[in-house]
């Protein structure tokens, strides 16, 4: 948590300047309607929150969400509207809701967290029938000495597991794509589909346990 908090007011200002190429791609592929709900998971300081609320519109709804205390003060301070709500709640054991959304969004976000196919299982929870995820992350797969290297400094600094989202978000998502042709070495960049209600069964939702 405190890593997180000293974060917000450090680098992810600074990462806040440069956030606009990959802010509007992530809107590009999502390919908000007005009127939709979307969800941004480990929203950070909310640099993303005006892109989406201008693609949803006024009867559209944003809820954005992260772990830090820090973060959520700084991302509140953005919302001017009505229609946007920021949460400070853990994406590994929290209820995002069933099937309220339309699409969802994850920025550098799950990688981080200590319990990755939880955060990608309630993620799918909380997406409707057809419903799009887009993750930005790192992807530390390949056993070069570059990854060896990166792989160990995340988990000392923020507790990587070692989980690859991609394959998390392949056992839950009946259809993960690229977003490009070639992946980089260190990163990935995906769409998650959500195409019908079997990504919703209570074994690969813990905030959904079997009644």
């Amino acid at each position: 948590m405190q890593l997180w908090d000293f974060a917000a007011l450090t680098y992810y200002r600074l990462l806040d300047r440069f956030s606009g190429t990959l802010n509007t791609l992530a809107v590009d592929k999502l390919d908000l309607k007005p009127g939709e709900a979307v969800l941004d998971i480990g929203c950070g300081t909310g640099a993303l929150l005006p892109a989406l609320v201008e693609a949803v519109g006024p009867r559209g709804r944003v809820v954005a969400m992260d772990f830090s205390p820090r973060m959520v003060a700084i991302a509140r301070k953005r919302v001017k509207w009505p229609n946007v709500e920021v949460r400070q709640a853990d994406a590994c054991n929290t209820d995002h809701g069933a099937g309220e959304f339309d699409a969802a969004v994850a920025l550098g976000a799950f990688s981080a967290m200590p319990d990755v196919p939880a955060a990608v299982a309630n993620a799918a929870d909380a997406l409707k029938p057809g419903g799009r995820l887009f993750v930005f992350d790192v992807r530390l797969a390949k056993k070069t000495r570059t990854t060896r290297f990166l792989r160990a400094a995340y988990q000392k600094i923020a507790g990587f597991t070692g989980a690859d989202v991609v394959d998390e978000l392949r056992n839950v998502f009946e259809r993960v794509e690229p977003v490009f042709r070639v992946e980089g070495e260190t990163t990935t960049v995906v769409m998650a589909t959500k195409v019908t209600d079997t990504a919703t069964d209570s074994a690969r939702t813990p905030c959904r346990p079997a009644e």
